[in-house]
């Protein structure tokens, strides 16, 4: 190599790059690796450590996609048109929560006024008790206090359905986004 001129050390050179490309694989493939450590600082670079080989780690290749690495998945995979649905329509549970509480409200609502009309019927049977001229008036009376307390039911048993329905929803919901349960409420002391 002592003899060689620079042109042709430069053209050794030139086809030992177009041989053997000086770029590691990971740059040659592209893929940039990102990692966090055991002190929470987030890392990047060609090629990932080995001893975090093992835990979850990012790989963005060379179009930019991000892809999780031995991530845990505790969540089960979407298996029902069900479970698309509902993945497309919320976006979190609050979304869900808040359709629950619309659609039970209006319920609740049309129970206030029931409860109200159902207290003026109560009043007026007592004030028609014991009137021989009423009894007919007292009959329809106390009919309707029956309808009333039957509508009434009929509407709280709607509401606990809604609501063990959305209750279901939310947790598979959690379940597909891979969301933890909510900590229950400490008892009172």
């Amino acid at each position: 190599m002592r003899g060689m001129s620079m042109k042709h050390l430069g053209l050794l050179a030139a086809l030992a790059l177009a041989v053997f490309p000086v770029t590691d694989a990971a740059a040659s493939s592209g893929k940039i690796y990102r990692w966090v450590d055991e002190n929470g600082v987030v890392h990047f670079g060609d090629a990932i450590p080995p001893q975090y080989s093992k835990e979850r780690h990012d790989v963005v290749d060379e179009r930019g996609v991000r892809t999780a690495v031995n991530e845990e998945r505790v969540t089960e995979p979407v298996q029902s048109d069900r479970d698309r649905a509902l993945l497309a329509t919320y976006g979190n549970v609050a979304e869900i929560e808040d359709v629950r509480d619309r659609r039970t409200g209006y319920l609740d609502a049309q129970n206030d006024v029931a409860r109200d009309r159902l207290e003026g019927l109560k009043t007026r049977r007592q004030e028609l008790e014991g009137n021989p001229n009423a009894m007919n008036e007292l009959a329809t009376v106390t009919q309707r206090i029956g309808e009333y307390e039957a509508e009434i039911a009929r509407r709280n048993q709607e509401i606990e359905r809604i609501r063990g329905d959305f209750d279901a929803d939310i947790r598979r919901f959690r379940e597909l986004k891979g969301l933890p349960e909510p900590a229950a409420p400490a008892p009172p002391q």
